[in-house]
């Protein structure tokens, strides 16, 4: 796909994904919807990849939807919240959600604005490095709508429900300061691409397996009943030992060399 809202760089096997409408302020509008869910969908099929980066153009990741646009064509809202089933992912979701179905680490990294859609899409990511001039909102209240993009996934996890409530319900402009106080962000520095860089390739010194068996382990049963997480622990385990990459790990530990991985395995 020739992408025209988004820019896809990749250095070995991690992929950076930048989100490309600076004039805009990297506004979210019909086409970067379709972009984001294109290439959320080829990583996950890509077993080579070890790690992700989503970060902006320009000085924001994004000031969120862009209403004037989406508002061009009164079709684009029924293509974002159609779905077959209530359960499911639709479009709209479908951009925070996604990134959470990749095997592999996701980490934001995030300067300026990250508003509204821009934060739902943040929070799709399993990471989050902010700089200390980043300023956070949930802010669809403020257009007299509720958040509808799957960011209230990853809240649940990481706020306390009073706090995640309060900042949702008055649209409330987080600092960097604060959002690291809340959990909403896991670090802030000054350069936050450049932390993500160093970041990814910590991952990228680990098992692939590994990484995703406990990515899918704390997405999939963060919440879930303490037997299905002692389940998949058990389950993710087995799987590993019996994988070439348990055997590459132990080699190296023995040889005392940096370990060299082959791809994850299918099953993640």
């Amino acid at each position: 796909m020739d992408y025209k809202r988004i820019k896809v760089s990749r250095t070995e096997d991690v992929v950076t994904v930048t989100l490309n409408r600076p004039d805009k302020l990297n506004g979210v509008d019909m086409g970067m919807f379709e972009e984001l869910i294109h290439v959320s969908r080829a990583l996950r099929k890509d077993r080579q990849l070890r790690a992700v980066i989503m970060t902006g153009s320009g000085d924001n990741f994004s000031s969120g939807l862009d209403f004037k646009s989406m508002m061009t064509n009164k079709s684009n809202a029924a293509k974002l919240l159609f779905k077959w089933w209530p359960g499911q992912s639709n479009r709209a979701q479908q951009v925070s959600s996604n990134w959470r179905k990749l095997s592999v680490p996701v980490i934001a990294a995030i300067d300026g604005y990250c508003w509204g859609a821009g934060m739902q899409i943040a929070l799709g990511a399993d990471f989050r490095i902010c700089s200390p001039n980043a300023n956070l909102s949930i802010m669809e209240s403020k257009m007299g709508l509720t958040s509808d993009m799957a960011g209230s996934i990853a809240l649940r996890e990481v706020m306390p429900k009073d706090r995640a409530m309060l900042i949702s319900i008055c649209g409330q402009e987080v600092s960097a300061e604060e959002a690291l106080k809340y959990g909403l962000v896991t670090e802030v520095c000054e350069d936050p691409l450049e932390a993500a860089q160093m970041l990814a390739n910590k991952v990228k010194r680990m098992s692939p397996d590994v990484n995703a068996a406990m990515k899918h382990m704390y997405t999939r049963y963060w919440t879930a009943p303490a037997w299905k997480l002692l389940a998949y622990e058990t389950y993710s385990q087995i799987r590993i030992m019996l994988g070439r990459n348990f055997g590459r790990m132990q080699s190296a530990l023995r040889k005392k060399t940096p370990p060299e991985f082959q791809p994850r395995q299918r099953y993640w």
